[in-house]
């Protein structure tokens, strides 16, 4: 059961304390990097814009602070967003908007950036997430014995049900009293509904908890771009660059003019409990 979610070890923004790593393999020029998010919960939208550096290059991605971005659904709805609007030190090229506003399922969110006089755009359909049924935890004997963090070897099991008369995608997030978690450094955990099959049985969480602690496991829909976007990010981090390996490449995209990331349209449900003795 720990294989049900595919692992992958990118830096992809949560907007809270992660670092971002993007990779240009083909070391040409610095491109725009953007990351963007629209969902049905308020306070989930953002769109961060930074510069791409090189594959050897290390520290964090240079962020863009005069860019122009909205956001428009195709209802002829807009959405300005703003630079940094708490002037915080850590938040450097994230633009939050200007209106709070949350997405509706079923509608296509269309992003508009321009950066140096340069456009990029992109469009996701806010598709429905199937409803987190319950959850509950156990001890994990083995994270027991021998555990990463001292005191945290109860793991959290996820219940819900998965509709069959559709293709369905998800990304998971697991967090531990407001803070992201994973369990190797910047894994991010994603599944197809073929992997999960009919019901979402119990599966366990990647992270661990200790009394005390609340758990949350948030939901998020997948477009089908979506879960090939992070599937190349899967390939890419996988090769390990041998004889017969496939030449690395940036992962597909829906931005356009030759910006790398990737805009996310999702609807996201959440469920939290304690954990207790």
């Amino acid at each position: 059961m720990k294989n049900i979610f595919i692992v992958i070890a990118f830096a992809v923004v949560f907007f809270s304390c992660e670092k971002t790593v993007l990779l240009d393999l083909n070391q040409s020029a610095s491109r725009i990097v953007i990351e963007g998010q629209v969902t049905n919960q308020l306070g989930y939208q953002y769109v961060k814009i930074s510069r791409s550096v090189g594959f050897y290059a290390t520290g964090d991605t240079p962020g863009v602070e005069d860019a122009t971005v909205l956001v428009r659904d195709d209802i002829g709805n807009e959405f300005q967003f703003i630079h940094n609007p708490g002037n915080l030190a850590d938040s450097i090229g994230f633009y939050l908007p200007e209106v709070p506003f949350t997405g509706e399922i079923g509608r296509t969110y269309k992003l508009v950036v321009t950066v140096d006089g340069e456009g990029y755009e992109a469009e996701d359909e806010l598709q429905p997430v199937t409803a987190i049924d319950s959850l509950t935890y156990r001890i994990s004997t083995d994270e027991q014995e021998d555990p990463k963090d001292y005191g945290k070897f109860y793991e959290v099991l996820l219940f819900a049900k998965e509709p069959q008369n559709t293709t369905d995608f998800y990304l998971f997030k697991f967090y531990r009293n407001d803070s992201l978690k994973v369990y190797d450094d910047t894994d991010i955990y994603y599944a197809d509904d073929e992997i999960l099959g009919e019901n979402i049985d119990g599966v366990p969480s990647p992270i661990y908890y200790g009394p005390g602690d609340i758990a949350r496991v948030e939901m998020y829909s997948l477009t089908r771009k979506g879960y090939v976007f992070y599937n190349d990010l899967q390939s890419l981090l996988n090769n390990d660059g041998g004889l017969f390996g496939q030449p690395p490449a940036n992962s597909r995209t829906n931005l356009s003019n030759g910006a790398l990331g990737y805009f996310q349209a999702s609807a996201l449900v959440m469920q939290e409990l304690e954990i207790k003795e």
